[in-house]
């Protein structure tokens, strides 16, 4: 797992205790007096104000020189090389949940469209990533709702300089890449822009895939606490929906096109972040008459900064407001709004390696009530080893088209509520000169007022508030640098994830994963890299009725350097062919290749 050296480990944690917060309720009132106890209290007993070190020993951190490290190409292989995360197409798990907040650049990316909190993974320029930090199951404090999963937030390179990159590529299925990047700056004014083209036809009949993605950001720097930069995206893909291998549909065809601006800036302590996305997504299927639209846009502000209080020293604050609307020709039009607020204290003690985070937040909507959600985190650490804990809660809530979406086989629900979650982790770091990493990791999380999708008897259907659901479990990684120019990293995961109120087991969310990546840095330029990965068996139907059986997959990587800035790439997915099934009972693809040729400039 490639972690920058003070982030080592996933360093996340369980506290010992269990708030039940409710919406505005006294148990969150009653937390808020002892949270501001407690800060009154540390500083008189030799602590030190130290409002990043909580969350800096408590993230996963992945830098422009791990990615290179890697030898990945996208942003979905890179995260399924992380312990604990899985990504697809247009989904990412971390720990069995799917409400993962994303952000690039500070801008939300998931997508209002989706009923599962889909990420639009295409608008992430992947040769221009900076940084890329990974919070498992909490960040409700900083980044807001729907983060019971976690949060993973993107950054990318500023425009200084003058550089850029070029990667071609084409393999089996009529598959077919050209990604471009280039930046350039002069004096104080930066510019960059970068475009892909992604073309492919598919494993399927009506599989085939065709992808557009666009971006410009403008900078300008005065110094490197005042600066400002524009970014605008465009993207748009165009594909066919193969169905179900029982339920084909050889003539569906879908479209979405994804358009946004954002406007950061920073003017010493305060950062300011002004977006405004839009999404529109377009279905047809002739074999039954059904064609549907939906538009979906948001606008949102968001203000941080830091204020020192004498004796109570720094605090973290923030403050956002969104605004998001939905129309289409199946779904009610709809407009609703949101504000938050935080804050965040940190606090190290001077005589012994204990650090301390606390943090609150409060959620308020047009059309939900009010919630308060609480964080604590607590570490402690050595030369050779590392501790952490960390209780946490956040709430989910339901998607337009959860609530609103209107056809022949779903009922709308306009009183839908959210979710409410509350997470716990413990962890264990262990660091041995700089050839042995490993990391265990307990986390229990619970989710109460599930959103679920419940069929009626007529076959229509409707999203319910049904259940409380938890998923527990470790996470085990290890980094063992065996020889200079050899490098293995191996990760398993255990995860219990049941609906309490019916006993069974959830869909998508194997007990077991394993995952092994293997690098050789050959003489003479040349990196190999075997990725394997195992899933036990898996329920498809969250009546537990359907399964996909244990697969094993491997995957087999190599990239030449013909000069610096020349290089030769190869990546063969699904080495010995195996036939397997995702966890939704789609079938994976056969082996596929890619073979391409990239220059820096």
């Amino acid at each position: 797992m490639p972690i920058s050296a003070p982030e080592a480990g996933d360093l996340q944690a369980v506290a010992m205790l269990q708030p039940q917060v409710q919406q505005g309720g006294a148990a969150s009132v009653s937390l808020l007096f002892v949270l501001t106890l407690l800060v009154g209290m540390f500083p008189s007993a030799g602590l030190a104000s130290s409002p990043a070190e909580g969350d800096r020993l408590n993230r996963i951190v992945v830098t422009r020189e791990d990615i290179r490290g890697m030898n990945v190409r996208t942003i979905v292989d890179l995260l399924n090389r992380i312990p604990g995360v899985s990504a697809g197409e247009s989904v990412v798990r971390i720990r069995g949940s799917s409400v993962v907040r994303v952000l690039l650049d500070g801008r939300p990316i998931n997508d209002p469209l989706s009923s599962h909190q889909g990420i639009k993974w295409n608008l992430v320029p992947f040769n221009s990533i900076k940084e890329i930090v990974i919070y498992k199951g909490e960040g409700s404090v900083v980044y807001g709702e729907n983060t019971s999963g976690g949060v993973i937030s993107i950054t990318t390179e500023k425009t200084e300089g003058s550089h850029g990159k070029v990667e071609a590529a084409a393999g089996n299925l009529d598959s077919s890449e050209l990604n471009l990047d280039y930046r350039r700056n002069a004096g104080p004014f930066g510019v960059g822009v970068s475009m892909s083209v992604e073309k492919s036809e598919g494993y399927r009949v009506n599989g085939d895939k065709d992808s557009k993605r666009m971006g410009l950001k403008l900078g300008y720097m005065k110094s490197k606490d005042y600066n400002l930069d524009l970014f605008i995206d465009y993207g748009r893909e165009e594909r066919g929906t193969p169905g179900l291998p029982e339920f084909p549909t050889p003539e569906a065809r879908s479209e979405n096109r994804m358009f946004g601006v954002l406007l950061n800036g920073r003017a010493g302590q305060l950062q300011s972040r002004s977006y405004f996305t839009r999404f529109n997504k377009e279905h047809a299927n002739p074999e039954i008459d059904l064609e549907t639209w939906l538009s979906s846009w948001r606008a949102g502000q968001t203000l941080d900064s830091s204020l020192s209080m004498k004796r109570l020293g720094l605090f973290n604050l923030g403050a956002m407001a969104e605004v998001a609307g939905v129309k289409g020709n199946r779904v009610r039009s709809r407009q609703e709004e949101k504000y938050g607020l935080y804050v965040t204290k940190g606090l190290s003690c001077q005589s012994v390696p204990l650090t301390l985070s606390l943090g609150l937040r409060g959620n308020f909507y047009s059309d939900f009530p009010t919630v308060i959600n609480p964080e604590i985190k607590v570490g402690f650490k050595q030369d050779t080893y590392r501790i952490m804990a960390s209780v946490s809660t956040t709430n989910n809530t339901p998607t337009f088209i959860q609530r609103y979406y209107e056809s022949s086989t779903m009922r709308i629900n306009p009183d839908l509520g959210m979710e409410k979650s509350v997470n716990y982790s413990l962890s264990v770091f262990l660091g041995l000169q700089e050839r042995f990493e490993g990391t265990m990791t307990l986390f229990f999380g619970r989710t109460a007022d599930r959103i679920t999708y419940v069929r009626l008897d007529d076959g229509t259907g409707s999203y319910e508030n049904f259940g409380e659901v938890i998923r527990k479990g470790v996470d085990l990684s290890l980094k063992w640098k065996a020889l200079e120019f050899i490098e293995i990293k191996s990760s398993y995961t255990y995860l219990a994830a049941e609906d309490t109120a019916t006993g069974n087991w959830l869909p998508y969310m194997p007990r077991h994963k394993v995952k092994l990546d293997v690098r050789c840095r050959l003489p003479q330029r040349l990196t190999i890299g075997l990725y394997a990965r195992y899933a036990s068996r898996q329920f498809s139907r969250s009546d537990n009725s359907e399964s996909v059986p244990a697969y094993l997959v491997t995957d087999l990587r190599a990239k030449y350097h013909f000069r610096e800035d020349v290089q030769l790439f190869a990546d063969i997915e699904n080495l010995f062919n195996n036939s397997y099934f995702y966890g939704d009972g789609y079938p994976a693809p056969p082996r596929t290749w890619l073979l391409g040729l990239g220059y820096v400039f």
